[in-house]
């Protein structure tokens, strides 16, 4: 997605948002700083500011009592098992679903692959 993205936009990282003004739109960073767009993307995880400007009031995250686990693997590894070398050589998220649980993986950059889920069971040998 950032690679299909940063030819258009102006991607900044590292920046804490400290408020939103949706009607405008802007950000106001930490640093005080004021950022105006065309359109803001939430995509800042379950402690996201951006929600409560979506539904409107403050919405903390509920526990659940799931845990979720998230693990990184060299994409090297996997290309050099012709059974899960296809993981990385199609450039798609890959999901498995189980009772009360599930594993989600996909490219972060090209060298990583990242694998997280709900409870997940996972079975690795070498």
């Amino acid at each position: 997605m950032y690679d299909l993205a940063e030819p258009h936009v102006d991607i900044r990282t590292n920046c804490r948002v400290a408020a939103m003004n949706p009607t405008i739109p802007t950000l106001t960073l930490q640093t005080g700083e004021i950022v105006y767009a065309d359109l803001v993307i939430g995509a800042d995880g379950v402690k996201s500011i951006s929600r409560q400007y979506v539904v409107g009031e403050p919405d903390e995250p509920t526990p659940t009592g799931d845990a979720a686990y998230r693990a990184v693997i060299p994409t090297e590894l996997l290309l050099a098992d012709p059974e899960l070398k296809d993981l990385v050589e199609t450039p798609e998220m890959i999901g498995w679903l189980g009772p009360q649980r599930h594993i989600v993986g996909y490219n972060i950059v090209r060298r990583l692959l990242s694998f997280s889920g709900t409870n997940p069971f996972f079975i690795l040998d070498d």
